[in-house]
């Protein structure tokens, strides 16, 4: 049984992991076909281009794991049905029961292995992503400009604007707006030309300061200043890749600092939350690959079956994303609308299996 359990794993892995190079490969082509097209090429030379579209291959990977796992696992299993390898391993006494723990196994191998890709490889890959820029020069390795009057955070009683931040977290046209503890007004306003985060301190240089008193107003002008702020390097990345790309613990570090300041942090729970169900997805996914292959007749088209089975899983996708919307706009918990669909398919697969093993 030990040699049975083994080849089934590997099988089904290498399987899996066939159908997701495929896919990755294909993104990547169309990608990089999409991006000739817009002429990047021509602005960042093609050997960047190729390296800015494998640096996108992580994200595609992480995202196409689960209807990977899927197609996969049906591929493998339609296999066993077609060459009668199936009927082999049940003379041989194993139960379906025995073929869903087996399968319990690369499900929580393929779970492992998105779990890495995306807390540690994918935010790495776009930190370097966005190092990369279309210009040329001094703007090369700007990485945070997004408006025209730069990027707004919040700091407790502070409210900061960065115009340009680059990859070393050195800043120019900072501008600080000081609130005063009592009744919110401003109190004070610091502009600094540049400077340069270190930690829990920014030292900034050719600082002007405003002290705004209810009958007048007090210039000053100094070399450089520190100002202690919670907004250190950990912060800025999360704020500048955005809630998608951000790890488990960088989102609970955010969260951590939204709440501090008072701001709302549903969106990044939702993140959190999505995460969660994206590594269930996988887990579940492997597992009821089983209903959709007929394992007692190998003259029932076991191709139908596995375009049914692959149907279904894009189906899940986009009833995810529905439910996630309808959920995210009445404001539920984020548990609710990213299990549904989970529990939902979940139990139609038992059922669907159940039934299959009776008869």
């Amino acid at each position: 049984m030990r040699t049975l359990r083994k080849y089934i794993i590997t099988e089904t892995l290498v399987s899996i992991g066939s159908v997701l190079f495929l896919f990755v490969a294909l993104f990547f082509l169309f990608d990089l076909i999409q991006a000739i097209a817009e002429g990047k090429q021509s602005n960042m030379g093609i050997g960047l281009t190729l390296y800015g579209s494998a640096l996108e291959v992580p994200s595609w990977a992480y995202e196409l794991i689960p209807l990977s796992a899927l197609t996969g696992t049906l591929t493998a299993l339609a296999r066993f049905s077609s060459y009668s390898e199936y009927v082999v391993m049940r003379s041989a006494g194993m139960s379906l029961k025995s073929l869903m723990l087996i399968l319990s196994v690369v499900a929580l191998i393929v779970s492992s292995v998105a779990f890495l890709v995306g807390e540690l490889i994918v935010p790495k890959a776009e930190r370097v992503l966005q190092t990369i820029n279309v210009g040329s020069g001094s703007e090369q390795h700007v990485i945070a400009q997004t408006f025209r009057s730069g990027h707004w955070i919040k700091d407790q009683d502070r409210i900061i604007n960065v115009t340009r931040l680059t990859k070393n977290f050195e800043l120019s046209g900072v501008l600080i707006f000081e609130l005063d503890d009592n009744d919110r007004s401003l109190s004070r306003m610091i502009k600094a030309s540049t400077g340069i985060i270190d930690e829990n301190k920014w030292q900034l240089s050719d600082v002007h300061v405003t002290d705004i008193y209810s009958d007048r107003l007090v210039r000053s002008s100094t070399p450089s200043l520190t100002l202690n702020t919670l907004i250190n390097p950990k912060i800025l990345n999360s704020l500048l890749l955005g809630e998608a790309h951000l790890t488990y613990l960088e989102l609970a570090r955010y969260i951590a600092h939204l709440e501090i300041n008072g701001e709302d942090v549903y969106r990044y729970k939702s993140a959190q939350w999505s995460k969660i169900s994206h590594l269930v997805t996988v887990f579940l996914l492997v597992l009821i690959a089983v209903a959709f292959i007929s394992f007692e007749n190998r003259n029932r088209h076991t191709g139908f079956w596995i375009f049914i089975g692959t149907t279904c899983g894009v189906g899940l996708y986009f009833m995810t994303q529905l439910i996630t919307s309808i959920g995210t706009i009445g404001r539920w918990h984020p548990a609710t609308y990213s299990l549904i669909p989970i529990v939902l398919i979940l139990f139609g697969a038992y059922a669907f299996v159940a039934n299959r093993e009776r008869r």
